[in-house]
């Protein structure tokens, strides 16, 4: 009986050796720098989920000094805060019974098509093809409205001196300028008639301003549309 006790109890031994080799086996060893770079795949997976605008992630990596982690169960990921938001942390989680977790601060910038300046323009300066070239920008950089296509702002004049390598905005000017002759449409009715005027401000994309008809000499609303050209607002 003694003996087949014995039996027992090295095959109960080498069960349980088994066992605790196979869990030690399915656990996983991460260093800082890997797991950063699995932070940053998630991320950048999440955002191609979401369909987002074009990215540039910016991840502060894990400092070397915490050491290595170990995880027997698949890593956990999650954001702080909703992925439209610049400033954010990823949350790494392991779920294991002597579970850890770690935070990773990235920064998430929208990368946009901008019309950049090739040379230095000073202010009232006419807006020519050769100033202007394209190239993307971090929208965080940009203040104003985006010049979306650079032939819509030729002829254009410039209310301020401008840098090279400056993005372009609706902002630095005037598409219709102050005393400039305007090309004034009038639509109503699917009726298009056409008429000559004189602006009495500055205007950009959008504004609506003052403009003198040269026929019947009355100052009429108009909306700025193109460059030396309004639209009579109903």
């Amino acid at each position: 009986m003694k003996k087949y006790e014995n039996l027992f109890k090295q095959a109960l031994s080498s069960l349980l050796l088994i066992a605790f080799s196979s869990a030690a086996m399915q656990e996983l060893v991460y260093t800082p720098a890997e797991l950063t770079d699995a932070a940053e795949q998630w991320l950048t997976q999440q955002i191609a989920a979401e369909d987002a605008a074009a990215t540039q992630i910016n991840v502060n990596p894990l400092d070397n000094r915490i050491g290595s982690k170990s995880c027997a169960q698949p890593l956990e990921f999650s954001l702080s805060q909703p992925l439209t938001q610049r400033q954010n942390t990823i949350q790494i989680r392991c779920a294991a019974q002597s579970g850890w977790q770690l935070y990773v601060p990235v920064r998430i910038d929208e990368i946009v098509e901008a019309i950049i300046l090739q040379q230095n323009i000073a202010s009232g300066s006419l807006i020519t093809a050769d100033m202007l070239t394209t190239a993307q920008r971090e929208r965080r950089f940009i203040r104003g409205s985006l010049v979306e296509n650079a032939a819509s702002v030729i002829g254009a004049r410039t209310k301020r001196a401008l840098s090279m390598g400056q993005i372009l905005t609706l902002q630095d000017l005037c598409l219709v300028c102050k005393g400039d002759v305007v090309t004034i449409s009038v639509s109503d009715n699917g009726l298009s008639v056409a008429a000559t005027g004189v602006a009495q401000s500055d205007g950009s994309l959008g504004d609506t301003i003052s403009v003198m008809n040269q026929q019947s000499k009355r100052a009429i609303s108009a909306e700025v549309i193109a460059v030396n050209h309004v639209r009579v607002k109903f």
